[in-house]
């Protein structure tokens, strides 16, 4: 004769369709935990380091990363934006500035968002040149359906000082910081390429 479990004790299957009823609840929660803690200083929320430790293979698995370091703790010191030159068959000129935030407004900022972070924190960066050709050609592509010719495409990464230790007359928020450049990226457009 089989004994009845205490009124307590929840069977596993149980436990288990409760588990999967609220997986959203779940994932939310957990996802909420995880920004909050990532933007948090150690010293300041002490179970930091085990749950960025728990949530960042998940995360990345997931497609769920958002790069909040950008924000807190330690925000950028300085402003950084990445231009594209293009050079035409006619000897005509094309520069767009590809993540200059700070010119756009809030809604076009909103929109561009994912370019920005594709821009500053991957294709500007050195250890990223496997992306500079591929986007390259990708930009050429596009540029042509715009009815350009391309013969040359250059990557150029912008960046200036708007730490808060500068004078406020003289922070990136008022354009007043020179900015400085370097050409990370040429590309001659052959001919026949892409056609």
């Amino acid at each position: 004769m089989k004994t009845p479990l205490p009124a307590t004790v929840t069977p596993p299957a149980a436990l288990l369709q409760g588990i999967l009823r609220r997986w959203p609840t779940i994932l939310v929660v957990g996802y909420a935990v995880a920004a909050f803690s990532w933007t948090m200083p150690a010293s300041l929320f002490p179970p930091k380091p085990v749950i960025d430790r728990m949530a960042v293979g998940p995360l990345l698995l997931l497609g769920l990363w958002q790069s909040w370091d950008m924000f807190s703790p330690d925000p950028r010191t300085i402003d950084i934006c990445v231009e594209l030159r293009c050079t035409n068959r006619d000897g005509t000129g094309d520069r767009r500035m590809l993540s200059d935030m700070v010119a756009m407004g809030y809604y076009e900022r909103w929109q561009k968002d994912r370019w920005r972070k594709y821009f500053n924190d991957h294709l500007r960066l050195d250890d990223e040149h496997a992306l500079w050709q591929p986007f390259a050609e990708y930009a050429t592509r596009r540029l042509r359906e715009e009815g350009h010719d391309p013969v040359a495409i250059e990557l150029v990464r912008w960046w200036r000082p708007c730490d808060p230790a500068i004078r406020p007359d003289l922070r990136a928020d008022v354009r007043q910081t020179p900015w400085q450049n370097h050409v990370f990226h040429r590309w001659g457009v052959p001919r026949e390429w892409g056609r």
